[in-house]
């Protein structure tokens, strides 16, 4: 409590309207801040501020509007080409793949930003937070989402904002209260002018499994604190996690071009070419074991889209239609089978099992392509 009465004696006695600034520990070493200030908060629009502190051995650090990569406004620094300052690079989350570069982002880096003493600092400005392309926040959310990723390994020693990023080590998502950190009207809450008059702010991440807030209170200009304390690690954050779901991306794949590129199209084939009295069992004995390996296929598809809050975008949804499609198909081949031992004619039904079959194979092929696409594949081989 008295270090909160002398931050606020200061700002008083400076007349200087206090800025808050409430902070997150997402790992040691790695650190988020935000402020609001108080014009902003009025009016919903307006300046941002934003700092993030990392080791600056690290390749990069990333901070994050909203809960997710999809329509995340992202905030991403790393080491310039002469190791002595950071590249800020404002991008836009377009789904589990390296985010673009936002040359729509109206940012900029304050005063205090650079690499001293093994420690990365980006203080930011950012008067388009409010809003952008592909979502929006509230200055005024108690509990506004956001997502940190980071990236251990060699520097990437870039000026380009548009630098290629490697998958991140580690990442989770966790929530702001902005009405803790309305306040101030400094160009720079995070330089401190506290130190000066002789006080000290400390903000700790608190215990809770995500690394739960807390805010300090310095003068206008103020400090941004110096943070001890728990961190935030969780989910996705270790290395286990993250090998994990790298494997369970690779089976997916693997499973379903196994099932869709061979296994279907091969038991389709034996009814063509293969003249033995259980031609028909043979084929619909290999048809089943595809779609046996094709639910199964599905099963960690649903998995992965349920973990990153996928479900409702165009590859698992087309996913789930075919393999739904492909459970009538036994019953079509079934009827047709029985109709023609008794007429030895070809029926209606098989006409429907052979095209209905057809169309579910290739709609599964250009799905394909929509996961490759969705997994980040097809760049550089990345599985983001």
């Amino acid at each position: 409590m008295r270090l909160f009465l002398s931050a606020g004696l200061a700002c008083g006695l400076a007349g200087l309207a206090c800025a808050q600034v409430q902070n997150y520990t997402a790992q040691p070493g790695v650190h988020y801040s935000v402020n609001v200030p108080s014009a902003s908060a009025s009016s919903g629009s307006g300046d941002f501020f934003i700092q993030i502190q990392a080791p600056s051995s690290m390749q990069w650090v990333g901070l994050g509007q909203g809960g997710q990569m999809r329509g995340s406004n992202m905030f991403i620094i790393y080491s310039n080409s002469d190791g002595h300052n950071i590249t800020l690079s404002p991008r836009l989350g377009a789904g589990n793949f390296q985010p673009d570069f936002n040359s729509a982002a109206q940012v900029s880096l304050l005063e205090g930003s650079g690499i001293a003493n093994g420690v990365m600092t980006a203080n930011i400005r950012c008067t388009s937070c409010a809003s952008w392309n592909g979502g929006s926040m509230s200055f005024s959310d108690a509990s506004s989402s956001w997502i940190w990723a980071v990236k251990s390994g060699s520097v990437i020693a870039s000026n380009s904002p548009s630098a290629n990023l490697q998958q991140h080590d580690a990442m989770n998502s966790f929530n702001f209260d902005l009405t803790k950190a309305a306040g101030g009207n400094s160009l720079n809450p995070f330089v401190s002018n506290a130190a000066s008059n002789g006080v000290t702010t400390t903000a700790s991440a608190g215990s809770s499994p995500t690394g739960s807030p807390s805010s300090s209170s310095g003068g206008d200009g103020g400090d941004g604190g110096s943070f001890s304390g728990g961190s935030g690690d969780g989910g996705d954050g270790d290395d286990g996690s993250k090998q994990t779901k790298h494997i369970r991306v690779m089976a997916h794949g693997i499973i379903m071009s196994l099932a869709f590129l061979i296994f279907f199209p091969f038991g389709a084939l034996t009814v063509r070419f293969l003249s033995v009295k259980a031609t028909v069992w043979i084929h619909a004995s290999l048809q089943l074991f595809a779609y046996a390996f094709a639910i199964a296929g599905m099963g960690i598809g649903v998995w992965l889209s349920v973990t990153e809050q996928e479900l409702n975008v165009t590859h698992p949804i087309i996913g789930l239609t075919v393999i739904s499609g492909l459970f009538l198909q036994p019953f079509l081949g079934l009827i047709h089978h029985f109709i023609y031992r008794k007429t030895q004619r070809k029926t209606l039904w098989a006409h429907a099992h052979v095209w209905w079959g057809r169309a579910l194979l290739i709609l599964g092929a250009i799905n394909g392509g929509l996961g490759l696409q969705l997994s980040g594949n097809t760049v550089k081989g990345e599985i983001a």
